[in-house]
C-alpha cells in the first residue's frame, strides 16, 4: 500500500508542480479541472486506479504474474462492448470476444490442484482472478468516456485537448493518492507496517510509469478507435507479462493453462482482423 500511494503520489507531483509554474508566470492556458465537466468521471476513474491496482497486488501473490496479466488484459472485451453500445463506437467482432471468454476460462479453471492449497484458498484466487477483469475492465472503459468528454468539449483543437487531458490525468492520480491514503490510515493495526523508504522508491518508479502509460493511452485513444486500440495496447502486455512470470519469477504454467494463453493471444490478433 506504501508504494502505491507514492505511485500516485508521484503521479500528482509530476503532473500539477510543471502546471502550477505556468500558472505562477503567467500562462493563462492552466485548465481548472474542477470546472470541467468530466471531473466526476476523473474522480471515479480514480477510484478504479486504485482498488485496481490493490485487486491486482493479491491476485499475483495468489495467481501469479503471467495468469494475472491475462485476466486484466483479456478485461479488453469490456471497453470494446461497452465502448459500443453506450458511446456509438464501431461493433466488436464477437468471434474474439467469444474466444476471450473462454480462454479466461480456461486460465482460471486449469489452475488445478497441487494437493498442498486448500478449496478455501484457490476460492480466493478464482475471485481475485475475476474481479482483475473486472475491475480493470472498467477502468480502461472510464478512460475512453472521459476521453471521449474531452473530445466531444475540444473538437479538433490538439492543443486545448492536450491541456484538458493533462489537467484529467493529475486529477485521476490525485484522487487515487487520496483514496490510497485514507486505505493506510484507515487499516486495522495488526497491518500496519512502519513506513519504508524501499516502498517509497518502488513506488515513485512505478509512479512515473503509470504517468507515462495514462497519458499514452489518453492521447491514443483520441486517434484510434477502442475496437483496434485496446487490442493493440493487451496482446503486447499478455505476451510481456507471461515472458516476466516464466522468466524472471519461475513462475509454472500448466498445460491447459498454456492452451487458454494462446487462444487470448490468437483472440485479440482476431481483433484487427
Amino acid at each position: 500500500m506504501q508504494a502505491i500511494l507514492f505511485n500516485y503520489v508521484t503521479g500528482v507531483f509530476v503532473t500539477w508542480v510543471p502546471l502550477f509554474i505556468k500558472q505562477f508566470t503567467g500562462d493563462s492556458s492552466v485548465v481548472n479541472p474542477f470546472a470541467q465537466s468530466w471531473i466526476w468521471l476523473a474522480l471515479l476513474q480514480g477510484f478504479f486506479f486504485m482498488s485496481g491496482f490493490i485487486v491486482m497486488a493479491q491476485s499475483t501473490r495468489h495467481c501469479g504474474v503471467a495468469l494475472t496479466t491475462v485476466a486484466a488484459r483479456a478485461s479488453l472485451i469490456i471497453p470494446v462492448i461497452l465502448s459500443w453500445i453506450l458511446l456509438a463506437g464501431p461493433a466488436p467482432q464477437w468471434l474474439p470476444v467469444i474466444l476471450v471468454i473462454a480462454a479466461l476460462t480456461i486460465i482460471a479453471f486449469g489452475r488445478g490442484s497441487d494437493g498442498s492449497s486448500k478449496k478455501a484458498t484457490e476460492r480466493k484466487a478464482y475471485w481475485l482472478f475475476f474481479f482483475v477483469f473486472l475491475f480493470y475492465g472498467i477502468a480502461d472503459f472510464s478512460l475512453k468516456a472521459v476521453q471521449n468528454t474531452v473530445s466531444l468539449h475540444c473538437g479538433d483543437d490538439s492543443t486545448l485537448i492536450s491541456r484538458q487531458l493533462t489537467a484529467l490525468t493529475g486529477t485521476i492520480f490525485l484522487m487515487a493518492a487520496l483514496l490510497s491514503l485514507l486505505v493506510i490510515l484507515f487499516r486495522p493495526k495488526s497491518q500496519r507496517s512502519p513506513w519504508s523508504w524501499r516502498a517509497m522508491a518502488a513506488g515513485a518508479l512505478l509512479g512515473l510509469a503509470n504517468f507515462g502509460c495514462t497519458r499514452s493511452i489518453l492521447h491514443s485513444l483520441t486517434i484510434l478507435p477502442a475496437g483496434t486500440f485496446f487490442p493493440l495496447y493487451n496482446i503486447g502486455i499478455v505476451i510481456l507479462g507471461t515472458l516476466a512470470g516464466i522468466l524472471l519469477f519461475r513462475e509454472k504454467i500448466r498445460p491447459l493453462q498454456f492452451l487458454g494463453l494462446a487462444i487470448a493471444i490468437v483472440a485479440i490478433i482476431l481483433f484487427f482482423r
